[in-house]
C-alpha cells in the first residue's frame, strides 16, 4: 500500500495519548507498599513479560538470563539490605495483549515492587499502559517508543536510546556515505507512525525527501508484498530502512531481491536482532543494524571485559540483550541500595529518579523518563557473510 509522504498530524496524536492516558495518571499514587504485603526478610519481587517461546525467544531468554545472573550475584554477596532479588519472568509469546494480562498477573498475584526488562512487541506501549493501570514503575524497557520519552504515561524510566536517535544516526550515516534516495517500509500501526514521522523529519533536516514509503501487514502476506515491493521500487531508492516487525521485514527483503533490488537495507535495534537474522538466512549479510549498547565482544573498553567476564563465570553467550540486560539490571540493583525502603514502591521511584549517571567504562548509563541527562548511545553494525556483527 503506497503513501503519499506527509506528516502526520501530530497535536491530534498528542491530544489521542493524552485522553487514553488521563485515567492511567490519576492511578498511578505510588503509595509504598502498595502492591506487597511482605515479611521483614522477605525478597524484593520484580516482574518481567517477555518472549520465551517462539522466534523472539533468544532475544527475551538472553535478557532474563543475564538480569537474573546479575541479581543472583548480588544475591550471594547479601542481597539488598538482607533481602534477595528475584525476577519472576511470564512469557507473553511477543503478544501485546499477552503482555497486559502478564502485567495484570504480576501485579495481583505475584505482588511485584516493579516491572522491568520488557522485551518483544509488547514492550512499546502494553507494557507501559498496563504498569500505569496497576500502579507500577516501568523500568529499563526494550523499546525506543517515543510514546515512553513524551511524560505522559508515569513511572516510566528509559535506558536505552530512542527510535528517533536511531534513525537520526542511521540517516546521518547514509549522507556520510552519498546515500540519498531512502525509502521506508513499515507496520500501518502505531509504532510504524513513529518510525514513518522520525524518518521524514530526519531526511528533511538535511534537506531531502524520502524517495518512497510503503506499509505492509504483519506477517508480509503475498498481497501485502506485491503492493509494497512496487511502491518502494517506484522510488528508486538506493537504501531501505526496515521499519516493521521482523516476519514482515524478512519477507519484504526476499521480495525486493527477488525483484532485482541491489541496493542496502537498514533496521533499528529492536527489528533487526536475532529473530531477523535467522529468518533472513544468507539474505542478512550486508543488512546495517543500529544499536544502543556497547559492543558485547569487545575487548578494548572496561564495559566490554566486563560482560564478558561475567558472561564466562555464569555461562551466558555475550549478545547485544545481554549487554542491555547486565546495565540496566546493575542500574537497578544501583537504585534499590539507594531506596530507603527496598520493598515499597515510592522510595523506589525517588531513588530511580535521583540516581546519578552510572560509569560502567565505555559506556555511561541513566534512566529518564522525557529529558535525558547524556546523549543517547547508538552504533552502526553490519552483519557478515561470516555470520557475525562488525562494527
Amino acid at each position: 500500500m503506497k503513501h503519499d509522504i506527509v506528516k502526520r498530524d501530530a497535536s491530534t496524536r498528542r491530544t489521542v495519548l493524552r485522553a487514553a492516558a488521563s485515567t492511567l495518571l490519576g492511578t498511578l499514587g505510588f503509595t509504598p507498599s502498595a502492591h506487597a504485603s511482605q515479611t521483614d526478610r522477605s525478597p524484593i519481587k520484580l516482574g518481567q513479560s517477555a518472549p520465551t517461546t517462539g522466534p523472539m525467544a533468544r532475544v527475551g531468554l538472553a535478557f532474563r538470563d543475564a538480569a537474573i545472573a546479575v541479581f543472583n550475584e548480588v544475591n550471594a554477596q547479601g542481597g539488598i539490605a538482607g533481602r534477595s532479588i528475584e525476577l519472576l519472568s511470564l512469557d507473553d509469546e511477543n503478544r501485546p495483549e499477552r503482555t497486559e494480562l502478564n502485567v495484570k498477573l504480576l501485579a495481583s498475584e505475584h505482588h511485584v515492587l516493579a516491572l522491568y526488562g520488557f522485551v518483544g512487541a509488547g514492550a512499546h506501549r502494553a507494557g507501559a499502559r498496563a504498569a500505569a493501570v496497576e500502579g507500577l514503575p516501568y523500568i529499563a524497557p526494550v523499546s525506543g517508543s517515543m510514546e515512553l520519552r513524551t511524560g505522559i504515561l508515569p513511572g516510566i524510566f528509559n535506558m536505552r536510546a530512542s527510535h528517533d536517535d536511531e534513525i537520526e544516526s542511521v540517516v546521518r550515516h547514509m549522507q556520510q556515505i552519498g546515500i540519498q534516495r531512502t525509502s521506508l517500509i513499515f507496520e500501518y500501526n502505531s509504532d510504524g507512525w513513529e518510525v514513518r514521522d522520525a524518518l521524514i523529519a530526519a531526511v528533511e533536516q538535511h534537506g531531502q525527501s524520502v524517495a518512497s514509503i510503503s506499509s505492509i501487514d504483519h506477517n508480509g502476506s503475498d498481497f501485502s508484498l506485491l503492493g509494497a515491493v512496487s511502491a518502494i521500487l517506484s522510488g528508486k531508492p538506493q537504501a531501505i530502512l526496515l521499519g516493521a516487525d521482523f516476519v514482515a521485514s524478512a519477507r519484504f527483503v526476499a521480495a525486493m531481491r527477488k525483484a532485482g533490488f541491489t541496493g542496502s537495507f537498514y533496521t533499528l535495534s529492536t527489528v533487526g536482532g536475532t529473530a531477523l537474522i535467522e529468518t533472513l538466512g544468507p539474505l542478512a549479510a550486508g543488512l546495517s543494524v543500529t544499536q544502543v549498547v556497547p559492543f558485547p565482544w569487545t575487548s578494548s573498553t572496561k564495559v566490554g571485559r566486563d560482560l564478558q567476564a561475567f558472561c564466562l563465570r555464569n555461562k551466558i553467550e555475550p549478545s547485544f540483550a545481554s549487554m542491555e540486560a547486565y546495565l540496566s539490571s546493575n542500574m537497578l540493583v544501583a537504585a534499590l541500595r539507594r531506596s530507603k525502603d527496598p520493598i515499597a514502591v515510592q522510595p523506589l521511584v525517588l531513588a530511580l529518579e535521583n540516581l546519578p549517571e552510572q560509569d560502567f567504562g565505555g559506556y555511561h548509563g541513566s534512566f529518564y523518563s522525557k529529558s535525558r541527562r547524556n546523549p543517547g548511545q547508538v552504533d552502526l553494525t553490519v552483519y557478515s557473510r561470516s555470520g557475525k556483527f562488525l562494527k
